[in-house]
């Protein structure tokens, strides 16, 4: 069953400079996998059984903005758009929300000079969304601005759904392979009216990526087309129909005219 909360995010660069008597358990045998914005975050805590993500994998500088208040040793989160001030220590059972003590149910957390907070917390106190999945132990995180960019990614415009897929970070259901060629550039293919799955080539190595109904690009398929590295993965069929504009070599996306996108997904 899949529960949807509201969670923060903030981008923050501050480390090493709280301290934190907090008690780090073991991760679990089937640790929890949490995406923010697509990308995996390999530095996940378990803090009295409760999840914990680093504070410098909320990257928003768009809706958020961050300082470190020295005097007191206190990272401070302020959100214009919601008139919201977060005041922060290392260490704190509490944190002070506009003034008010709110209870975190696992303390501010310093490890290897990362800032870690409960996701509980997070996703009761800010913007952007959490959804979490028990069957799998998948949380999957967006930031404000990373959900609005997700948004036109299932269902907006071709062009700008497309723009955003290809800077998605990527993961590999499978080893990654490295490219054996030579070049500079990356040339991008899309399945007409299509901005959910893509193959780029760069320097010989093909890959073939699929984006989930959570916004997470998984490369399912890998080609060195200069036969070193060999092939990796399922290879997908053939795309019926995409569309190379010689006319735009210096453009990564151009419309097509009468392309209308066929992909949706709400």
């Amino acid at each position: 069953m899949k529960k949807w909360m509201q969670t923060t995010v903030a981008s923050l660069s501050i480390v090493g400079m709280l301290a934190s008597g907090s008690a780090i358990s073991a991760a679990p045998q089937k640790p929890i996998l949490v995406y923010i914005d697509g990308a995996l975050q390999k530095n996940v805590l378990t803090v009295n059984e409760r999840t914990m993500v680093q504070l410098k994998s909320f990257k928003d500088p768009v809706k958020l903005m961050y300082s470190y208040e020295q005097a007191t040793k206190t990272i401070i989160i302020i959100n214009k758009e919601k008139k919201l001030t977060v005041r922060l220590n290392g260490g704190a059972k509490t944190a002070l929300v506009n003034g008010k003590s709110v209870k975190l149910d696992a303390p501010v957390t310093i490890k290897d000079g990362r800032t870690y907070l409960p996701l509980r917390f997070l996703s009761e106190t800010l913007g952007g969304t959490v959804k979490y999945s028990s069957t799998d132990k998948t949380v999957i995180v967006r930031t404000p601005s990373g959900h609005e960019r997700f948004k036109i990614l299932m269902s907006g415009d071709l062009v700008k759904a497309r723009e955003i897929a290809i800077h998605y970070p990527a993961t590999y259901a499978d080893k990654q392979i490295e490219a054996s060629g030579e070049g500079f550039t990356f040339s991008y293919t899309f399945p007409k009216g299509e901005a959910l799955r893509f193959e780029v080539e760069y320097k010989g190595l093909i890959n073939y990526t699929e984006i989930n109904q959570d916004g997470i690009a998984v490369v399912t398929w890998q080609n060195d087309s200069m036969g070193r590295n060999g092939e990796v993965g399922k290879r997908h069929e053939a795309f019926n129909d995409y569309h190379l504009n010689e006319e735009f070599t210096d453009v990564i996306i151009v419309p097509i005219e009468g392309e209308v996108r066929t992909d949706q997904n709400t």
